[in-house]
């Protein structure tokens, strides 16, 4: 009887040890393990997140959006291949969280997921999380096409968006100096103006 009462206390303590370092989300469709390290957060509209530490998402509806500006603004970055999981790696200095931050964009089963943590290495937590993911569905080569074109269109939007902020400022300051005039048409300064906004 001691014995079985010791075999099942044993079992229970490995349990325990188990339950804590790893626990278990579903994000669009697919399981991840998430590390104790990175335990804590919310599972909220196919987002992990837990403050400003540790992030998981899947990225399919808008990826131009969430790879556009650190691709663009990156302090390194590099293409890899973690368990045939064709991965895009970058870190920057990030001021909001007075650290370095990481971002890596990998394929699972039909998806494309982000993962964001403070660092400038892809430490072996994330590396399990990305091998331990379903099989990508698309190869490396169709993975590194939609990244791309996603950061040209980003550029494009950029750029676009910088235009009419230029257009914006030159049409708002001209639209202050004629208000010096007592006498001026700017019905179609207003019409620009509101466009804006749109």
């Amino acid at each position: 009887m001691k014995k079985i009462f010791i075999l099942l206390i044993t079992l229970l303590l490995i349990s325990c040890v188990w339950a804590q370092t790893n626990s278990n989300i579903n994000i669009n469709g697919v399981n991840f393990e998430i590390p104790s390290k990175y335990q804590g957060g919310e599972v909220k509209n196919d987002r992990y997140d837990l403050e400003d530490t540790f992030t998981i998402q899947c990225i399919d509806d808008n990826i131009p959006k969430h790879i556009g500006l650190w691709a663009c603004e990156k302090d390194y970055g590099e293409n890899l291949t973690i368990n045939k999981h064709p991965v895009r790696y970058y870190y920057q200095y990030n001021p909001y969280v007075n650290d370095n931050q990481s971002h890596a964009y990998f394929a699972s089963n039909d998806s494309i997921f982000e993962i964001v943590w403070k660092g400038n290495t892809i430490n072996n937590d994330v590396e399990k999380i990305i091998k331990n993911s379903p099989q990508p569905k698309i190869d490396e080569d169709a993975f590194n096409y939609v990244l791309d074109k996603s950061i040209e269109i980003y550029k494009s939007q950029r750029i676009d968006q910088l235009n009419k902020d230029g257009e914006y400022n030159y049409l708002e300051a001209k639209y202050n100096s004629k208000m010096q005039n007592a006498n001026h048409d700017d019905t179609r300064l207003k019409e620009i103006l509101l466009t804006y906004y749109r």
